[in-house]
Protein backbone atom coordinates (compact mmCIF):
# COMPACT_ATOMS: atom_id res chain seq x y z
CA UNK A 1 0.00 0.00 0.00
CA UNK A 2 2.62 2.22 0.83
CA UNK A 3 4.66 1.70 -2.13
CA UNK A 4 1.69 2.21 -4.29
CA UNK A 5 0.84 5.81 -2.49
CA UNK A 6 4.28 6.89 -3.20
CA UNK A 7 4.31 6.08 -6.96
CA UNK A 8 1.16 7.78 -7.62
CA UNK A 9 2.85 11.08 -5.51
CA UNK A 10 5.54 10.78 -7.95
CA UNK A 11 3.04 10.95 -10.89
CA UNK A 12 1.17 13.86 -9.57
CA UNK A 13 4.56 15.99 -8.63
CA UNK A 14 5.67 15.38 -11.98
CA UNK A 15 2.56 16.42 -13.56
CA UNK A 16 2.21 19.16 -11.20
CA UNK A 17 5.85 20.30 -12.39
CA UNK A 18 4.89 20.18 -15.91
CA UNK A 19 2.05 22.42 -15.60
CA UNK A 20 4.16 24.55 -13.33
CA UNK A 21 6.66 24.55 -15.98
CA UNK A 22 3.93 25.62 -18.77
CA UNK A 23 3.01 28.49 -16.43
CA UNK A 24 6.24 29.74 -15.47
CA UNK A 25 7.50 30.20 -19.57
CA UNK A 26 6.04 32.82 -20.48
CA UNK A 27 5.55 34.55 -24.48
CA UNK A 28 3.44 33.45 -27.59
CA UNK A 29 3.33 29.81 -26.40
CA UNK A 30 0.57 29.74 -23.74
CA UNK A 31 -0.93 26.80 -23.23
CA UNK A 32 0.79 24.51 -25.93
CA UNK A 33 1.88 21.21 -24.18
CA UNK A 34 2.28 18.02 -26.15
CA UNK A 35 3.26 17.66 -29.96
CA UNK A 36 0.78 19.02 -32.90
CA UNK A 37 1.28 17.67 -36.00
CA UNK A 38 -1.25 18.96 -38.80
CA UNK A 39 -1.58 17.05 -42.53
CA UNK A 40 -4.08 18.73 -44.87
CA UNK A 41 -5.55 16.13 -47.90
CA UNK A 42 -6.54 16.69 -50.95
CA UNK A 43 -9.97 19.06 -51.41
CA UNK A 44 -8.78 20.92 -48.44
CA UNK A 45 -9.35 17.93 -45.81
CA UNK A 46 -7.55 18.93 -42.17
CA UNK A 47 -6.62 16.23 -39.97
CA UNK A 48 -4.34 16.52 -37.33
CA UNK A 49 -2.65 14.46 -34.42
CA UNK A 50 -1.95 15.56 -30.80
CA UNK A 51 0.48 13.64 -28.85
CA UNK A 52 1.35 13.34 -24.91
CA UNK A 53 3.64 11.34 -22.75
CA UNK A 54 1.86 8.78 -20.97
CA UNK A 55 3.14 8.62 -17.20
CA UNK A 56 3.41 4.95 -15.86
CA UNK A 57 4.49 3.37 -13.22
CA UNK A 58 7.75 1.07 -13.56
CA UNK A 59 7.36 -2.74 -14.09
CA UNK A 60 8.32 -4.53 -10.98
CA UNK A 61 9.14 -8.72 -10.78
CA UNK A 62 6.22 -10.38 -9.89
CA UNK A 63 6.60 -12.15 -6.46
CA UNK A 64 3.88 -12.41 -5.20
CA UNK A 65 -0.08 -13.23 -6.89
CA UNK A 66 -2.90 -11.74 -4.59
CA UNK A 67 -5.98 -10.17 -4.91
CA UNK A 68 -4.23 -6.55 -4.14
CA UNK A 69 -2.07 -6.74 -7.47
CA UNK A 70 -5.51 -6.87 -9.48
CA UNK A 71 -6.55 -3.85 -7.68
CA UNK A 72 -3.30 -2.11 -8.24
CA UNK A 73 -3.39 -3.28 -11.77
CA UNK A 74 -7.34 -1.78 -11.96
CA UNK A 75 -5.93 1.31 -9.91
CA UNK A 76 -3.46 2.17 -13.24
CA UNK A 77 -6.17 1.83 -15.82
CA UNK A 78 -7.85 4.18 -13.93
CA UNK A 79 -5.11 6.60 -14.04
CA UNK A 80 -4.52 5.89 -17.85
CA UNK A 81 -8.23 6.82 -18.69
CA UNK A 82 -7.27 9.95 -16.05
CA UNK A 83 -4.74 11.00 -18.13
CA UNK A 84 -6.80 10.54 -21.42
CA UNK A 85 -9.08 12.79 -20.18
CA UNK A 86 -6.66 15.66 -19.29
CA UNK A 87 -5.20 15.26 -22.91
CA UNK A 88 -8.29 15.75 -24.02
CA UNK A 89 -8.79 19.18 -21.87
CA UNK A 90 -5.30 20.15 -23.18
CA UNK A 91 -5.98 19.43 -26.81
CA UNK A 92 -9.12 21.73 -26.44
CA UNK A 93 -7.16 24.51 -24.62
CA UNK A 94 -4.14 24.63 -27.04
CA UNK A 95 -4.21 27.92 -29.49
CA UNK A 96 -2.27 25.81 -32.19
CA UNK A 97 -6.08 23.39 -32.60
CA UNK A 98 -8.06 27.31 -32.11
CA UNK A 99 -5.90 28.42 -34.77
CA UNK A 100 -5.79 24.84 -37.40
CA UNK A 101 -9.38 24.41 -36.86
CA UNK A 102 -11.01 27.83 -36.02
CA UNK A 103 -14.78 26.01 -36.57
CA UNK A 104 -13.70 23.39 -34.29
CA UNK A 105 -13.22 19.69 -34.34
CA UNK A 106 -14.21 16.06 -33.73
CA UNK A 107 -11.66 13.58 -32.30
CA UNK A 108 -11.54 10.51 -34.44
CA UNK A 109 -9.39 8.48 -32.32
CA UNK A 110 -8.33 8.41 -29.16
CA UNK A 111 -5.76 5.86 -27.39
CA UNK A 112 -2.89 5.10 -25.18
CA UNK A 113 0.12 3.34 -26.39
CA UNK A 114 3.51 2.44 -25.41
CA UNK A 115 4.53 5.81 -23.66
CA UNK A 116 2.38 7.97 -25.44
CA UNK A 117 -1.52 8.89 -25.65
CA UNK A 118 -2.42 10.21 -29.28
CA UNK A 119 -5.65 11.88 -29.90
CA UNK A 120 -6.44 12.27 -33.73
CA UNK A 121 -9.16 14.19 -35.53
CA UNK A 122 -10.60 16.37 -37.75
CA UNK A 123 -11.58 19.91 -38.36
CA UNK A 124 -15.32 21.24 -39.04
CA UNK A 125 -16.05 22.62 -41.99
CA UNK A 126 -19.28 24.23 -40.99
CA UNK A 127 -20.59 25.73 -37.77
Amino acid sequence: MCITALAHYKKITLIVLIMLTGCASGGGKRNEIGLFDTTVKGDDIRLFRYTLPLFREKPKPITQRSDGQRSRNAEQRESEETQLKRAEYYLEQDPRVKKYCPKGYTMTDKYAVLNEIIIRGECRYTD
